[in-house]
């Protein structure tokens, strides 16, 4: 006697795959794509414990881009070798495989040692354009779960989707993220600006922006050199993107010493308030310094904002912004105006 289909089940994997996949290809940042390849595969998988690691260019190492345990999602920001290890298999065969798990890791790894556990890893590559590995997708599996075949084939299509994303996903970085800060660049500031300012024709909302500039960075360059330099600039970044909103405000390096942030949703009085903030941030900050001389940096600022009732162009919002900087600098620096 045929058995009959679970349709019900079926219908579910559908709607789940559908979910995932509409999750994935609406991302373009990294830690975000990471996070939803994550939770999509421990829909599928039933696991609790996965990482994510992308393969690095030299092949023989690859970073820790993201874990989930117990569904608290995190990026340890790690990196592992993977010679001699199961990991190199997986790389050269571009086939899955099942594993003892390093037991030294929180998130499982696996391992060519052996251990006679319940628990094993389960290692799936995840291949790219021109059939390349560009990294792998760990989870732990109990020996005494067999994932039906219609769930691997599912896997494979997730795994597929998650390494064209992951890849869309560096296209996107190398296009709009500045190098050295990780913040977006002026191109993508014009463009989001431009976006913004669109948008509030459509909904009843506000936007801001925030124009700040790093006080006497010149001589900062000019007494400890250009690598400190670039440590400024790069420990800045961290706290423009530690204070704004962070999946809402649009952070962006204007120019060599000039910082920028759109704040959509934002009014004057919660650009003003956020922008002390930040500018109270760096003067407490302890910047890392390449001598024994302690580097104290300040920033000065300008606010401009707008709401459905005062739209004008992104030219003129940001010529407000520039002045009322302009007029920060002129009133002795380490301020805000607005």
């Amino acid at each position: 006697m045929t058995q009959e289909p679970d349709y019900f089940d079926i219908e579910i994997t559908l709607q789940t795959l559908k979910y995932a996949t509409r999750q994935l290809v609406a991302e373009l940042d990294m830690e975000r794509v990471v996070f939803h390849a994550l939770h999509s595969i421990a829909d599928f998988s039933n696991s609790s414990k996965l990482s994510l690691l992308l393969l690095n260019s030299d092949s023989t190492s690859a970073d820790v881009a993201g874990i989930l345990i117990d569904g608290e999602f995190s990026t340890p920001n790690e990196q592992i070798s993977i010679r001699n290890t199961p990991l190199a298999e997986v790389l050269e065969t571009k086939k899955s495989g099942i594993y003892d798990i390093l037991r030294k890791r929180s998130y499982p790894i696996p391992t060519s040692k052996i251990f006679h556990t319940e628990t094993k890893c389960r290692c799936l590559p995840l291949v790219g354009t021109n059939h390349k590995v560009i990294g792998f997708l760990n989870f732990e599996d109990k020996t005494s779960q067999i994932i039906h075949k219609n769930h691997q084939e599912i896997l494979t299509v997730l795994t597929t989707l998650i390494a064209m994303t992951i890849e869309n996903a560096r296209l996107f970085q190398l296009a709009t993220i500045d190098g050295l800060t990780g913040l977006y660049v002026r191109r993508y500031f014009d463009i989001r600006l431009k976006e913004e300012i669109t948008r509030l024709k459509r909904i009843d909302s506000n936007l801001a922006i925030i124009m700040m500039d790093i006080d006497h960075f010149k001589s900062i360059n000019d007494t400890f050199g250009h690598q400190q330099g670039d440590i400024v600039l790069t420990e800045l970044a961290s706290i423009l993107k530690n204070t704004i909103r962070r999946d809402l405000d649009i952070p962006c390096r204007y120019g060599g010493e000039e910082f920028v942030a759109i704040l959509p949703g934002t009014n004057q009085e919660g650009a003003i308030v956020l922008a002390e903030r930040i500018r109270k941030r760096c003067e407490d900050f302890q910047f890392r310094s390449l001598s024994d001389d302690p580097i104290r940096v300040t920033i000065s600022g300008g606010v401009a904002s707008i709401n459905s009732n005062t739209i004008i162009t992104k030219e003129e919002l940001f010529e407000i912004a520039d002045k009322k900087l302009y007029e920060a600098k002129q009133a002795g620096r380490n301020k805000i105006r607005f």
